[in-house]
């Protein structure tokens, strides 16, 4: 999964306004809560100088990635299923 959601990040700064929206299974909390770490470490790590940086706004079912004020990721764990939607892809 952090695969999947890094290469959507890896690709974030591209112009094109599209939206990509893939549903998985529903993940339990802990599993949420890891893939949320792992990619706020990941994002700190490919912060890079220059380039807007990516901001993380997060709650219990939810989170969403901005750069540069601007939707690049908005991942969903509720009704049953992981709903990821990626914006600019």
């Amino acid at each position: 999964m952090i695969a999947v959601l890094g290469a959507v990040l890896a690709h974030s700064h591209r112009p094109e306004a599209r939206v990509n929206v893939t549903a998985y299974r529903e993940v339990s909390d802990l599993e949420f809560l890891q893939l949320q770490e792992d990619l706020r470490v990941r994002l700190q790590r490919e912060s890079v100088a220059g380039m807007p940086e990516f901001n993380m706004v997060s709650a219990a079912t939810y989170f969403e990635i901005h750069q540069g004020g601007k939707p690049v990721l908005l991942v969903d764990n509720s009704a049953g299923r992981l709903l990821v939607i990626a914006f600019g892809q």
